[in-house]
């Protein structure tokens, strides 16, 4: 057993490695090369195979090695299982494993603009504000608030066609997820990244929510631009009602989504794992209850210049805010665009290939052996 340790913490080093070398190309290619996309972003939920691969073959290698050492000792072993060499395997896997995520990111298709263009239309801007504070995991509204809240945004979009979009996501803090933008589905990609865990104070800043958007504003029309709130409307950190009244009076609307129920429910409480393990008490040892704070939110839609909807069991109503989104002004503006995009996933399969060429050069043990 003593070649386990070091296979398991090498293939677990390497899996951490290959993982973080994701995340930095990632953001890379994010900044310097936006015209590179996935032309099956849907299909990510495949790249769950790595991970689980890396999983299967230490359980295996566990078992292997267990099983060679019950034929002999490890002093031994050598002799009667000359060409057993769980090194040499980890290397065949860990080849066979990065032909496996070449193979995966080829099915995701990479596609690369061609053509740069000049897109003009006529829309409003609109910033999307959602509350990620730890209260909006309650589920007094059957999913939780987050779910719901999402679920909307996503109901929204499907409804607008030529106004630009952007992504403000606050708690204690706020701060810009995706800027504006007519590409929905990158929209799309950023809304469902949407967790508590994206910002580590907590609270319900809305005020300082409606300012990051105004200054997500700045270089758009001065006409034709909405605010939209989605949070559940228990603000300890700022005044939401002051914010909007500035808002509007720089020609911004302010309308107002609340995700809760006037009764409120218990917020729950999760492990490291994002399991829910009870829910969060207070100093008394009662659970906390987070309602619905209906006459702040009116406030700020009313100072906004805006509208304020309530949500109901698991459904908001959207007709409202549509129209009201409908009835701003349409402002002419020019995005620019890549189109003409040339797939390449034939590049990464053939890479795959070559690796797993690669792998069956590794010598395997006969029969005879």
């Amino acid at each position: 057993m003593k070649q386990l340790k070091p296979i398991i913490l090498g293939v677990s080093i390497a899996e951490i490695v290959f993982w973080v070398a994701i995340g930095a190309i990632t953001v890379v290619l994010h900044e310097f090369a936006p015209h590179i996309e996935w032309n099956k972003r849907e299909w990510l939920i495949l790249l769950a195979i790595l991970p689980i691969s890396t999983v299967a073959y230490i359980i295996h290698i566990h078992w292997k090695i267990r099983s060679a050492n019950k034929l002999a000792d490890a002093d031994l072993l050598d002799g009667v299982l000359s060409k057993f060499s769980p090194r040499r395997d980890t290397w065949r896997f860990l080849v066979w494993r990065m032909a496996l995520a070449l193979t995966v990111f080829s099915v995701l298709g990479p596609k690369v603009g061609s053509k740069l263009i000049e897109v003009e239309s006529k829309g409003s801007d609109i910033m999307i504000a959602i509350d990620v504070s730890n209260s909006m995991m309650a589920e007094d509204l059957g999913p939780s608030r987050l779910d719901i809240a999402t679920q909307t945004v996503e109901r929204i979009i499907s409804k607008l066609g030529t106004d630009r979009l952007g992504l403000v996501v606050f708690a204690g803090e706020a701060y810009v997820q995706c800027p504006l933008t007519s590409d929905y589905s990158s929209l799309k990609t950023y809304l469902h990244s949407v967790s508590p865990n994206l910002i580590a104070t907590q609270g319900t800043a809305i005020g300082a929510a409606i300012d990051v958007c105004l200054k997500a504003f700045e270089n758009a029309p001065e006409n034709g631009r909405s605010i939209l709130i989605l949070t559940d409307g228990e603000n300890h950190e700022d005044d939401p009602v002051a914010a909007a009244s500035k808002a509007n009076d720089s020609g911004v609307t302010v309308h107002v989504l609340g995700i809760a129920t006037p009764e409120g429910g218990p917020v729950p409480k999760f492990n490291k794992r994002g399991e829910k393990i009870g829910f969060l008490q207070s100093s008394d040892g009662k659970p906390v209850v987070s309602k619905l704070d209906e006459s702040s939110l009116i406030a700020t839609s009313q100072a906004g210049g805006g509208l304020f909807t309530r949500a109901n069991k698991s459904f908001v109503n959207i007709n409202p805010t549509i129209e009201a989104f409908s009835k701003t002004l349409k402002i002419a503006t020019t995005d620019v665009r890549y189109t003409d995009y040339d797939h390449k996933f034939q590049i990464l399969l053939l890479l795959s290939l070559v690796l797993i060429i690669l792998e069956t050069l590794i010598p395997h043990p006969t029969k005879s052996e």
